[in-house]
C-alpha cells in the first residue's frame, strides 16, 4: 500500500468485478485529460492554494515544526485518477485505508490535502462537467473526501462540529448570476453543511446575518470586475459583524480564476475553483477557524 510504482493503479484491489467497466472508463478518461484541461484546473487550485492556505497553515498550526520531516507525495496525474475512484466505490472504507496508509509513511497531513484530495475533487468536478458521473455520485465521493479533512486533522482528533458546519453562501452585492451559487449550495448539503442562502443580499443584509447567526465559514461569488469594491466592502463588514470571529471567508467565480491576486485584494481567505473543490476548501476553513479559537 505504500510502494507507488507508476505502472499500475494504487489501489486496484478495493474495485471489484461489478465496477470494473466503469472503473476502467474513468481510468482511461482521467489518463487522457488530467495531463490536459484537468491539469490546467489542478493547477490554478494550487496556485490559490500556495499563496492564500498554505501561509495561514503555518501560522495557525499550533505544531508547526514539529511534524516529521518527509519529502511531500507528488501523486501523478493517474494515482490521483486511482485514489479518485476509490472515493466513488460504494463502500468508503478503502479511500480511507489508501489516506490511512499515506499517513501511516509519514506524508505530512496538510501536504495529502493539497497534493491529493483537493486535485481528487477538482477531477471529480471535471468528470461530472462530462458526464462520467451523475450527481448523486460525485457529491457523495466529495463528501468522502470532505470526511477524510476532517478525520485526519493536524490536531490528530475528530473535529467537533455539531453545530458548526454551517455556511452563508452568497453571490455579491448586486450579483445576478446566481446558478453557480445554487450548484455549490446542492454539494455542501449532500456533504453536511447547513447552508443559509443570501442571494442578492445588500452589505447591510450580509451584516446582519452574521451578526444575529453564528457561521463557520462565509461564501461568497464574483462574475464581474466591477463589483470588486462591492464584495471587498462585504468581507470587510462580515469579519467586523460576525459573532464568530474567527469566520473563514472563501470566494469563487470566473473573476478568481482569471486574477488570484483578487483573494488576497477583496480580503478572503481562499479562493475554490469548482463546487467540488469548495467543499473540501470550506471543511478547512471552518478546521482552522475552530482550531484558532483554541490558541
Amino acid at each position: 500500500m505504500q510502494n507507488f510504482g507508476p505502472s499500475e493503479p494504487l489501489w486496484s484491489d478495493g474495485l471489484g468485478h461489478d465496477g470494473e467497466a466503469a472503473a476502467e472508463a474513468r481510468w482511461q478518461y482521467a489518463r487522457k485529460r488530467a495531463a490536459e484541461a484537468a491539469r490546467e484546473r489542478c493547477l490554478a487550485l494550487e496556485q490559490v492554494v500556495q499563496t492564500e492556505i498554505i501561509p495561514q497553515l503555518v501560522l495557525l498550526h499550533r505544531k508547526a515544526g514539529t511534524e516529521v520531516a518527509k519529502q511531500a507525495f507528488k501523486p501523478s496525474a493517474g494515482q490521483v485518477a486511482t485514489f479518485t475512484d476509490l472515493t466513488l466505490l460504494p463502500d468508503h472504507g478503502a479511500v480511507i485505508e489508501a489516506f490511512s496508509a499515506l499517513v501511516a509513511a509519514g506524508h505530512p497531513v496538510d501536504r495529502l490535502f493539497l497534493d491529493l484530495l483537493a486535485p481528487s475533487a477538482a477531477l471529480l468536478g471535471r468528470m461530472w462537467d462530462e458526464d462520467l458521473c451523475d450527481f448523486v455520485e460525485v457529491t457523495t465521493a466529495v463528501a468522502r473526501l470532505q470526511h477524510l479533512v476532517a478525520r485526519f486533522r493536524a490536531d490528530d482528533g475528530m473535529a467537533v462540529l455539531d453545530g458548526k458546519r454551517r455556511l452563508l453562501l452568497m453571490g455579491a452585492p448586486g450579483e445576478q448570476h446566481t446558478l453557480g451559487v445554487q450548484i455549490v449550495e446542492q454539494f455542501l448539503t449532500r456533504a453536511g453543511w447547513a447552508v443559509s442562502l443570501g442571494l442578492s443580499s445588500s452589505p447591510e443584509e450580509i451584516t446582519d446575518l452574521v451578526a444575529s447567526e453564528w457561521f463557520g465559514v462565509v461564501g461568497l461569488t464574483l462574475s464581474s470586475e466591477t463589483r470588486v469594491d462591492q464584495i471587498a466592502t462585504a468581507i470587510r463588514s462580515v469579519r467586523e459583524a460576525s459573532c464568530n470571529r474567527s469566520i473563514g471567508v472563501m470566494v469563487g467565480g470566473p473573476m478568481f480564476l482569471q486574477n488570484p491576486d483578487l483573494v488576497h485584494q477583496v480580503g478572503a481567505d481562499a479562493s475554490a475553483v469548482d463546487a467540488a473543490t469548495a467543499v473540501l476548501l470550506a471543511q478547512r476553513l471552518l478546521d482552522l477557524s475552530l482550531e484558532h479559537d483554541k490558541i
